[in-house]
């Protein structure tokens, strides 16, 4: 049984099944166009991948001497405008727009495919929940998922024009897998996506924070879903900011109380406002 090492490279389109039939042969010839031209921009020779086709996918599995700085960096970028091209006058439901995860690795050739732990982690992190989100969040034609261990020798070490900073760490979990990865946008910020799961898992991620006046006590924060219904009250001189999981500020007095209907972790919803002295709607 030989095996190699090299960089294992996946692909998959966006409401590809939703598509009807004429619309799907189009996309099919649209990916493997733009992946192609996408590698000859980059100075790659793509008949010497080893490639598995798959409808609206594509598996590859590159030769020990691909250039991993070149795939990641000028290949991944070459890909993101061949796309906005393709994409430019199309209308949304119709445009090419794909996942992609990166993993440099051990591969097998087996009998129907390419088995082992390195060839799943890759089709994990292709299917991660984040890399979905961020096609439904933004208009960006392309997400990109690095494992972690080719961000680390690759991006961090500082062998790509990319910058760490561009890259986000989020959570992976598909089936019974369990790992991280590093997510990157090339035409948008990564950062400013709402994943719960990635934040919740990065390094020194921030929790919800509540500002609160002089007198007030530190809140109290308990587990909670991520969207919840809460009653936050801000006291005379003091503004709640953010009211977080499950946050409570004590009443004290005030001339009003300003209720919060609900917080769903991107800002407050205000409810009415009432004045003590009266118990009424302001």
């Amino acid at each position: 049984m030989s095996f190699q090492r090299g960089l294992l490279v996946c692909c998959d389109l966006k409401s590809y099944g939703s598509a009807d039939d004429l619309l799907q042969r189009e996309l099919q010839e649209l990916l493997v166009r733009s992946l192609d031209r996408a590698g000859e921009a980059a100075g790659l020779d793509r008949s010497t991948w080893s490639r598995q086709a798959k409808g609206d996918e594509e598996w590859a599995v590159l030769p020990a001497t691909a250039a991993e700085g070149d795939v990641v960096d000028r290949y991944v970028r070459a890909l993101d405008a061949e796309l906005a091209a393709t994409n430019r006058y199309r209308v949304p439901q119709a445009k090419l727009r794909m996942r992609m995860a990166i993993h440099f690795g051990t591969t097998v050739e087996g009998a129907n495919g390419y088995p082992g732990q390195d060839a799943v982690l890759v089709s994990r992190l292709l299917n991660s929940e984040p890399a979905h989100a961020a096609l439904e969040q933004t208009e960006a034609d392309l997400v990109v998922v690095l494992s972690e261990t080719l961000f680390t020798s690759l991006v961090a070490a500082g062998f790509t024009t990319l910058r760490p900073e561009q890259f986000r760490h989020v959570d992976v979990r598909v089936k019974d897998f369990r790992g991280h990865g590093w997510m990157w946008l090339p035409s948008g910020d990564v950062h400013a996506l709402a994943l719960d799961a990635a934040t919740a898992d990065t390094p020194g991620a921030a929790a919800p924070e509540v500002a609160l006046g002089a007198d007030a006590v530190s809140p109290v924060v308990t587990s909670a879903p991520t969207s919840v219904n809460q009653h936050a009250v801000a006291t005379g001189g003091s503004t709640v900011v953010q009211a977080g999981r499950d946050a409570h500020v004590p009443t004290q007095k005030a001339d009003v109380i300003q209720h919060f209907d609900r917080n769903d972790q991107r800002g407050s919803h205000f409810g009415p406002v009432y004045r003590r002295d009266s118990d009424e709607r302001a």
